[in-house]
């Protein structure tokens, strides 16, 4: 999906403090469901909904025995953000509500350049579902791959 915004400087989109914010936030949630979930802002690639699929199968997001994995990316330079969910929570986390995540969780706050409230607002939206949905979700083995990677950073 598309997001407007104005001109920022992508040379701090998250905080330290927020980047931590937002770590603890989704090992809470891993811990709750044992959804995993990965976060990650790219200042650009040619085609964001490829890229997305391909390091969500590379680095096998989610509990291999569960495939519940859920890749969220922020293409700076392209204004998109790509959800990529497992196939063992596609039936849990459908089209409709991510789409809804993106335009009404996301985006506006990206718009307004707060990038780290809109991820966090945005995860916890994913983590309230899931809760919702999957109650007998229990807790697994914590996720291999940092939950929060932002290479959104200017190169100079």
């Amino acid at each position: 999906m598309r997001f407007s915004l104005r001109r920022h400087s992508t040379t701090h989109l998250l905080s330290a403090a927020e980047k931590a914010q937002l770590r603890e936030l989704i090992e809470r949630l891993e811990r709750d469901t044992t959804a995993e979930i990965c976060v990650m802002l790219l200042r650009d690639t040619a085609d964001p909904a490829r890229f997305a699929r391909e390091y969500f199968d590379h680095h096998g997001i989610g509990k291999k025995e569960r495939n519940n994995g859920v890749f969220i990316l922020v293409v700076v330079a392209k204004r998109r953000v790509e959800i990529v969910v497992g196939a063992g929570l596609t039936d849990v986390v459908p089209q409709p509500f991510l789409e809804r995540v993106i335009n009404d969780v996301l985006a506006p706050s990206f718009r307004a350049g707060k990038y780290g409230e809109g991820l966090h607002r945005g995860v916890e939206a994913l983590g309230q579902w899931l809760r919702a949905e999957r109650p007998e979700l229990r807790p697994g083995e914590p996720g291999k791959l940092p939950p929060v990677v932002d290479l959104s950073q200017d190169p100079s």
